[in-house]
């Protein structure tokens, strides 16, 4: 059971909104719950209108016509995780989440965290935050956050020990090659399983007339969905094995040094006597 935060760049308003859009739920969402989308929580902005006019406030007048406005977080845990907690918030949801913003406040400044919601409408409860990668002398800089392996080793080790380890959950493996998949990619494998769409011998004609129906556009819909869970899963799959690979190393390593101490205090040992 992993503690999981993933990070995405926004270069532009347009890339904001559109994410915003999602997470505010002003915008059909075919992975929620719409029962329990009123269950969503939010701290800071609620809105895309407003989250735009904080971005905007926010931003310095100059500044680089490539730079990133925004960092999107998404953090969450292995779907086990709520589960082995009977999938209740008020267990490892809730201070979990609050763990994960009292952290964002603190690496970024809380005015910075421009807006924070956990949605408890999808498969496994996740939060995403939006935040300006200001830094503490005023420069709008993702690269001081987000910049290169070394920066994102020491964020998965900084989030690590003030959210995951708390809560018993693990870190992902130091020096493993599994490469990190983008928060839409992300966002598809946690979507639930639909119920397979039937297509009509009707369908069928009007597709080939040039009309595609509602059925034809829902089973595109859904077609397309299956594609990117089952990539999702294939890159699961190549993460873990690479993980496995690098505790076999990492054994492998420890055995070695260990073969090696033991010479050095037998040599050690003869060279006493």
């Amino acid at each position: 059971m992993y503690a999981i935060i993933r990070a995405q760049k926004h270069k532009s308003i347009s890339a904001v909104a559109r994410s915003a859009r999602h997470t505010f739920r002003e915008q059909p969402t075919l992975n929620a719950d719409c029962a329990s989308t009123p269950k969503n929580r939010f701290v800071g902005s609620r809105s895309t209108a407003d989250l735009l006019r904080g971005l905007s406030s926010k931003l310095p007048t100059a500044r680089r016509k490539d730079a990133v406005l925004c960092i999107e977080y998404l953090i969450t845990a292995s779907p086990e995780a709520f589960s082995k907690h009977g999938g209740r918030l008020d267990d490892l949801g809730s201070g979990y989440f609050a763990d994960a913003l009292t952290w964002l406040r603190a690496r970024h400044g809380a005015d910075n965290v421009l807006s924070a919601a956990v949605h408890l409408d999808e498969t496994t409860p996740h939060l995403v935050a939006y935040v300006v990668p200001l830094t503490h002398d005023g420069r709008l800089s993702a690269r001081d956050f987000l910049g290169g392996p070394k920066v994102l080793r020491a964020m998965q080790d900084s989030f690590y020990s003030a959210c995951g380890q708390p809560y018993g959950l693990l870190r992902g493996i130091p020096g493993s090659k599994a490469h990190h998949v983008k928060i839409s990619q992300f966002y598809s494998a946690l979507q639930s399983p639909l119920p397979a769409v039937k297509l009509s011998m009707r369908d069928y004609v009007a597709k080939t007339l040039g009309y595609e129906t509602e059925a034809w556009k829902e089973a595109q819909v859904q077609a397309k969905q299956i594609a990117q869970q089952a990539t999702a899963d294939a890159l699961q799959r190549k993460a873990v094995h690479s993980r496995t690979q690098a505790l076999a190393d990492a054994e492998a390593q420890a055995w070695r040094t260990a073969s090696q101490l033991q010479q050095h205090a037998q040599e050690q040992e003869k060279r006493e006597l």
